[in-house]
């Protein structure tokens, strides 16, 4: 499988708008690949271009529709751990607690982190259940765009052309022709004597070019056939060489997917381990050396939260706001191997500029 780096991609500033965009991308490619005449079969297991197209599409409709609501479960376990720890700190403060008793408080504010870190971490895998989607996509759009690409060699070395039927043609009407001279050449003899021998000569040549003839009637039909396996091979060639380049987009573009839903895994990880230590430390703020935003929350860590929701609610608007209904457009339009209607992928593509053009109001202007 290709990577980000093999593919010379160039990876977007943390939070910005182009994160988002490969996402879009995706669908607006379906939607070209979808707006082009006929179908290019292949061998298994994709059946046909066409065919492997719609289960791409719906692998992409899974990944688009993930889980959402994390985020705010993540704030509102930080928002109980702040304030739990708060609470046992003027409660320690205005009741001084014997030193056999001290573990009670702090087990309160320790288990309000565990819970913290129990909801980080179950963001953190949905995060790379959607990554492992896109990841999977990628690999599968280049096995699709493989196929294409040894159709389309197929195609342009199948050698038969129409003048090959036309030689066999013109060996086969020769060969008739002999035949016809060799039946009226009727056996003569001078001597009744020799008479049957004649005749058994006579029958023999005519015995020898109807051979002949059948073989270069056989001979027709073969290149008869050929010709048009060639025909359409050639065909198929020239339709799967012109997939062949948007493949290579819609490859490129699951990748950069891909890559969003890994840049915000790693964020994650980044607060998990933050958590980890604020959990371990049951909340003191000396465990981690950061500034404090209210009662045991490090700014730093409010901050990282913020980002990672930003870019989850941003993915889930788009998906939800503009490109599923679009995808199901899009997926009319790959489900159908005719003429596609014009209007239909007008359509797609203009929905999808319209998403494009959406992207910088998704996220908060002051995480740009």
């Amino acid at each position: 499988m290709e990577t980000p780096e093999a593919t010379g991609a160039i990876v977007p500033s943390e939070v910005s708008p182009e994160l988002l965009q490969p996402l879009v991308t995706v669908v607006a490619i379906l939607g070209e690949l979808g707006a082009t005449p006929g179908d290019v079969p292949l061998a298994r297991p994709a059946g046909s271009l066409r065919a492997g197209l719609v289960a791409l599409v719906a692998s992409i409709r899974r990944a688009m529709e993930h889980r959402h609501g994390d985020a705010t479960r993540l704030r509102r376990a930080l928002a109980t751990a702040g304030a739990t720890r708060a609470t046992t700190e003027a409660t320690t403060r205005a009741t001084p607690v014997p030193p056999g008793d001290s573990i009670v408080p702090r087990a309160t504010t320790g288990d309000a982190w565990a819970t913290v870190a129990a909801v980080t971490r179950e963001w953190r895998e949905v995060v790379a259940s959607v990554e492992a989607t896109w990841a999977t996509l990628a690999g599968d759009t280049e096995h699709l765009r493989d196929a294409c690409r040894t159709a389309a060699t197929a195609g342009a070395t199948a050698g038969i052309t129409p003048g090959h039927l036309a030689e066999a043609v013109k060996q086969e009407d020769v060969a008739r022709q002999g035949l016809l001279v060799t039946t009226r050449a009727l056996p003569v003899a001078l001597e009744v004597a020799t008479m049957a021998e004649a005749v058994l000569a006579h029958r023999t040549r005519v015995a020898e070019a109807s051979v002949r003839l059948q073989a270069a009637t056989e001979a027709t039909e073969k290149m008869a056939v050929a010709t048009v396996e060639a025909a359409v091979a050639a065909e198929r060639g020239r339709r799967a060489a012109v997939a062949d380049e948007p493949l290579g987009r819609l490859v490129a573009a699951c990748h950069g997917a891909t890559r969003f839903y890994c840049h915000l895994r790693r964020r994650l990880e980044d607060i998990e381990a933050t958590v980890a230590t604020m959990a371990a430390g049951h909340g003191g703020p000396k465990a981690l050396g950061v500034a404090q935003e209210g009662p045991g929350v490090p700014k730093d860590l409010l901050a990282a939260v913020a980002v990672a929701e930003a870019l989850w609610d941003a993915s889930a608007r788009l998906a939800k706001g503009h490109l599923l209904g679009t995808l199901r457009v899009a997926r009319g339009l790959v489900a159908t191997p005719g003429v596609p209607s014009a209007t239909v992928a007008t359509t797609v593509a203009q929905r999808c500029r319209d998403a494009t053009a959406a992207l910088p109001g998704l996220l908060p202007q002051g995480l740009q």
